[in-house]
């Protein structure tokens, strides 16, 4: 099972972790792209719904990669990590999706061809070392830049690793292409490799390991000879240097012994190839060993960063490192925040703050992943919020978001009283609502943060609880106004701290007939009867496992539901009073329970939704429950939907083979007659009358895992949240009379 200290530099990844497709995280990310384009084949039925997407346009989440055609600085592509690649003309002023829909929506590195800027490379799965980065499915090639692309390399084909974070086309070889990548599994190809035309064949570098290693960054001197950040594991984790002959050598000359290293970024001098600046993390990957420079193409090197530094954390997420091409002496490192030298790293400044206001002109968003200096007083970064550009050498900044839609949302709802208000939190971009000012599908950022879970009040749009990771909850104060300072915090006071970290992204539940009457869960649910001025535990720690899903029937007063993380189901009768014990039965996996839901008019009938890792059945042999032996079997058609229709006394499953065997992150029942179920996962949306025959319904919605849906009672709509493409929307699907054609 995921613990719930899977990250050691964000825990709230945990989240993301514990509900991951298997199909992505322990099988092949391809299986998706044979899917989507399966889909995309098929003539959709005119009478399923049409999405549109509802923003945020205003506010963008991670980006991994940027590149700047050489010609023109405006002119940008860049990669998100969980929605696909971005193109600009203006400089980010706004963006556009230019990515295929059928393809990997997770990027790790791009990069255009010295000889024709027109031909971009894209490598796709993630490298940050997050647990809510996906894998990809290889390399991919436009030749028309950014218009249209195909697959040059797939990963399993090629044997390339699935997570690339460096892509470079060799300037004086240009028919040489390296990419260098990691692996968080150790079944996985990981390490450096090389093709000596285009792309079409592959050699890995064997010379640092023949085993898995990983590779960070890379640069490449004139003189034909090429730097790599490598982490190899003990004393020859480091800088490796291959020369014209192909022999590789680990470069020791000032730097900090192998065993104390862990992430590395390489920038090399374009004025002066001698010189080489390194960013290096400690092997825990938390502080900065230092920045080193070396004016000899890498056989010394002097440390150059000093104390700078010290307050600076998780550079083996956020570890990235430019040069200015004109000038060896300005160097810009990417952390937490910005830092320039004009002087070689004698000085150093702080030139962005994440924790400015956000009209400032320091202000950046937190956790920089690319740096690009296209020349003059020109530099863009790419970090957790989006791009931000400076035209004065990081004196000011300013984000470039508009029209850049990847934020990854881990849930959504919407105001029942008014369907023009809705939010939810989101990676590192904290909670975020629409329609409270400004235009359509522009949001306020109203908590900061990693945001978590968001309710609105059945019947006052005002009365809204939202909250940040690790359970501190807040309640909105003031009508009209929504910036953070009418947010109050009204977490429980009798929480311990260390019952706060039992949960990263804890539900938040709204009894809807007593709305000041709140639920939240760490391994126990809290339950507050006077909108959060006092909280009171009111269940034991259920199955020892974090709280994954509340409900609260609206037919049966005094009726709450739990699930947990170990796939847990229990069930109160009487507020809290009285627990049952496990009522999930055999059939129901041991994996995260991401969804109870129950029917609008029969509190006896609902559906549980389960996530992607952990244990396949509880009917399996104690010892192979518990790790003695590889669960390898019977997962191809592991079931993520079931149904009971007798108060969880007994469950059935109700997928189909023809559903994605993926995670599943959400249900909800359509609120009128016929009491529809849709369903949400990795793959889309899906919907069903009868709990037998299951209709497509994503259409238009992005590839995207969808994290969340909820169902609009007066405006009959659908909002779906997607973990890197915004949120999107489906307006009166069904009217009243009318039925999907089953389409499966």
């Amino acid at each position: 099972m995921i613990d719930d200290e899977f990250s050691t530099f964000k825990r709230h990844s945990a989240w993301f972790a514990q509900r991951g497709s298997q199909t992505l995280h322990d099988i092949h990310a391809g299986e998706l792209e044979d899917f989507w384009r399966r889909r995309a084949s098929s003539s959709p039925d005119a009478k399923l719904p049409n999405w549109e997407c509802a923003g945020p346009f205003n506010i963008a989440g991670r980006v991994t990669s940027l590149i700047a055609h050489p010609a023109d600085p405006r002119r940008l592509w860049a990669g998100a990590a969980a929605g696909g690649v971005w193109s600009s003309a203006d400089g980010g002023g706004s963006w556009q999706s230019c990515w295929p829909n059928w393809a990997s929506q997770n990027i790790g590195a791009l990069a255009s061809d010295p000889a024709d800027p027109n031909l971009i490379y894209c490598a796709t799965g993630e490298a940050n070392l997050s647990p809510d980065c996906y894998p990809g499915t290889g390399l991919y090639v436009s030749r028309d830049g950014g218009g249209n692309w195909k697959l040059l390399a797939a990963a399993d084909t090629h044997n390339l690793p699935r997570r690339i974070g460096v892509l470079l086309p060799l300037q004086l070889a240009h028919s040489t292409l390296y990419v260098g990548g990691l692996t968080l599994n150790e079944q996985h190809p990981a390490g450096l490799y090389g093709s000596p035309d285009r792309g079409k064949t592959w050699r890995r570098e064997d010379g640092p390991s023949s085993s898995n290693y990983w590779c960070h960054s890379l640069a490449a001197h004139p003189d034909g000879f090429l730097l790599a950040g490598l982490e190899l594991g003990g004393a020859q984790t480091g800088i490796w240097r291959r020369d014209g002959n192909g022999v590789w050598k680990q470069m020791h000359g000032g730097l900090p012994a192998g065993d104390k290293t862990g992430r590395i970024s390489l920038a090399i001098a374009p004025s002066r190839p001698g010189t080489v600046y390194a960013l290096l993390a400690n092997r825990l990957g938390s502080e900065v060993l230092g920045v080193f420079r070396s004016r000899d193409g890498g056989e010394r090197w002097q440390e150059v960063g000093g104390a700078h530094f010290a307050a600076e954390g998780q550079s083996c997420y956020n570890n990235t490192i430019a040069v200015h091409p004109d000038d060896p002496d300005t160097v810009v490192c990417g952390l937490y925040d910005i830092h320039i030298t004009r002087d070689g790293g004698r000085t150093w400044r702080r030139a962005s703050h994440w924790d400015a206001e956000e009209s400032s002109p320091q202000y950046v968003h937190s956790d920089q992943h690319a740096i690009l200096l296209p020349g003059g007083n020109l530099i863009y970064a790419a970090n957790d919020g989006g791009v931000a550009a400076s035209e004065d050498l990081g004196e000011t900044w300013a984000m470039r978001t508009q029209g850049l839609v990847n934020t990854m949302f881990y849930d959504i709802d919407v105001a029942p009283a008014n369907a023009r208000i809705f939010g939810g939190g989101s990676q590192d971009n904290g909670s975020l609502v629409a329609g409270v000012n400004g235009p359509e599908g522009d949001f306020l950022r109203v908590l900061g943060g990693d945001g978590a879970w968001m309710v609105f009040d059945p019947e006052d749009e005002h009365h809204v609880v939202g909250s940040r990771s690790d359970i501190h909850i807040f309640r909105h104060t003031a009508g009209q106004h929504w910036r953070e300072e009418f947010w109050e915090e009204i977490s429980p006071k009798g929480m311990k701290p260390d019952e706060h970290h039992q949960n990263a992204i804890a539900v938040v539940a709204i009894d809807p007939a007593h709305p000041r009457t709140l639920w939240v869960g760490s391994r126990r649910l809290w339950r507050t009867a006077r909108d959060g001025r006092e909280w009171q535990p009111v269940s034991p720690e259920l199955d020892g496992s974090a709280i994954t899903a509340i409900e609260i029937p609206p037919t049966a007063p005094g009726q709450v539901w739990a699930g947990t993380r170990n796939g847990g189901i229990f069930r109160t009768l009487d507020d809290g009073e009285t627990w049952s014990g496990d009522l999930s039965g055999p059939e129901i996996p041991a994996r995260v329970i991401t969804r109870i839901e129950t029917h609008p008019r029969k509190a006896s009938l609902l559906v549980v939704t389960v996530g992607g890792t952990g244990m396949i059945s509880r009917a399996l042999p104690r010892a192979r429950r518990h790790g003695a032996a590889p669960i390898t079997s019977g997962m191809e058609n592991m079931a993520h939907v079931f149904l009971s229709e007798d108060a969880g006394l007994s469950w059935r499953p109700i997928g189909t083979p023809e559903m994605p065997n993926v995670a599943y992150h959400a249900a909800v029942f359509e609120t009128h007659e016929p009491y529809r179920l849709f369903v949400a996962n990795d793959c889309g949306v899906w919907m069903t009358e009868d709990f037998a025959a299951w209709t497509d319904i994503s259409t238009s919605l992005p590839n995207a895992m969808i994290s969340d849906l909820v169902y609009h009672h007066r405006d009959r709509s659908l909002t779906a949240a997607t973990y890197g493409r915004g949120i999107w929307r489906a307006s009166n699907p069904f009217p009243p009379g009318r039925s999907a054609h089953r389409v499966l």
